[in-house]
């Protein structure tokens, strides 16, 4: 009978796992398999693999021979010190090495006699972890080292594919997440405006890719009054989506039917928004209501950008920015919020927006400025309200330049013929 070589064994065990390996289906089951290979390439009693847990500030076993997981905190035993140090470490007298945490030993029943250990590296050299073996019959050797290592590479690339996959399938979750949110986003968005006699109205909206929660409405009330918002949800996702639509249905029937206080209507949709979400979500928001007939407007700012008032006295024009109102809605219950009242003058104009317009962001991260809307405004003031907004786009865009555009913008102007 002949006696098999280190030479041999090495290869025959490499050539009986290859094939197994190639047919594992997830990487679960790659793992054991490459356990199992290391233990039998370097004639170990038992192998295990450790990652690095950040969250926790711990190592932990995802597979080890004989027993279920094992944890220990981050730099701890032969293991922690192979990760510290980025170094392989050969122990063949555990019981003598101060680092060597016997503790595992008495809970699982395994008498631990020597051990080697290998760092984890991800292709880039980034350690994840360790590769560990046990028990080799008259200890382990450099040459051991080399197989471990051998043994590990296949492990470190099964596990970066696996947080890659994952990587890539919570990227496409997160991707249609948004695109049905920026569905019911564009489904809240009315199309052009009521048309009613001795108002000037225009509205613009341009999403953004990624990020935004932007919302609008206008609304004809039985009295010939013009209701009108202008909001923005924090967050992003079907979430905020949810938590727009709720906003936006619990404030048209109120509007619509003509409220008889905003402040009540405002506080009753704080309370509903904040019980159905708890903070998690909460909303900036803008809300007028423009009699024509008398050429009253009256409105609440909850935490919005405030809408700016542009008037002509004569040779000079005038802006004032609307900011009574309180705290953006869903944010704390029992907030109290108060409503204001303007009579408006023919050729006032009001201007609403989101910060997506107000803080344009270009190239170099520079933030564009109110003044700039303010200057714009007053030079262009006795424009439509659509050639105003035209205006006001067209400077956000040029100074935004080829920056991609970071949030939703959204924009309302309102002028009093």
């Amino acid at each position: 009978m002949k006696i098999e070589n280190a030479s041999e064994r090495i290869s025959r065990v490499i050539f009986e796992y290859a094939a197994r390996i190639g047919q594992a289906q997830d990487t679960d089951a790659l793992l054991r398999l490459n356990a199992d290979m290391a233990r039998d390439l370097v004639g170990a009693e038992r192998c295990s693999i450790w990652l690095i847990d950040a969250e926790a500030g711990q190592i932990h076993t995802t597979v080890a021979h004989g027993v279920g997981e094992i944890r220990v905190e981050r730099g701890h035993g032969l293991v922690g010190a192979c990760i510290a140090q980025g170094e392989p470490i050969v122990v063949n007298n555990a019981s003598a090495d101060e680092r060597f945490l016997n503790r595992i030993d008495q809970d699982t029943g395994f008498e631990t006699q020597s051990v080697l250990a290998i760092p984890l590296r991800t292709a880039d050299g980034t350690i994840i972890g360790a590769f560990q073996a046990l028990n080799r019959l008259g200890g382990f050797s450099e040459s051991d080292v080399a197989l471990l290592e051998f043994a590990a590479s296949y492990s470190a690339a099964a596990i970066e594919t696996q947080r890659l996959r994952q990587e890539a399938e919570a990227a496409r979750l997160f991707l249609r997440e948004l695109e049905i949110a920026r569905d019911v986003q564009s489904r809240l968005i009315p199309e052009g405006s009521p048309p009613l006699e001795g108002l000037d109205c225009a509205t613009f909206f341009r999403p953004a890719k990624f990020v935004g929660g932007d919302y609008y409405d206008l609304l004809e009330t039985p009295n010939g009054t013009l209701a009108f918002t202008l909001g923005d949800v924090s967050g992003k996702g079907i979430p905020a989506a949810v938590v727009m639509a709720s906003i936006q249905a619990s404030l048209r029937i109120p509007l619509l039917q003509g409220p008889e206080s905003l402040t009540e209507l405002v506080a009753t949709v704080n309370n509903s928004i904040q019980s159905a979400f708890r903070s998690e979500h909460y909303s900036t928001l803008f809300c007028g209501l423009v009699n024509c007939q008398n050429r009253r407007l009256i409105f609440l700012n909850a935490g919005h950008c405030p809408p700016m008032l542009v008037r002509r006295n004569g040779e000079e024009v005038t802006i004032n920015r609307l900011m009574t109102g309180g705290l953006p809605i869903g944010l704390l219950p029992g907030t109290e919020y108060e409503e204001e009242a303007l009579v408006l003058d023919s050729g006032d104009l009001v201007v609403c927006f989101s910060d997506g317009l107000s803080e344009a962001m270009n190239e170099h991260g520079e933030m564009w400025r109110e003044s700039e809307i303010e200057a714009i405004l007053c030079e262009n003031q006795e424009l439509s309200a659509r050639e105003i907004i035209d205006r006001l786009v067209a400077a956000a865009d040029a100074f935004a330049g080829a920056a991609e555009q970071a949030d939703d913008m959204s924009v309302v102007a309102l002028r009093i013929r």
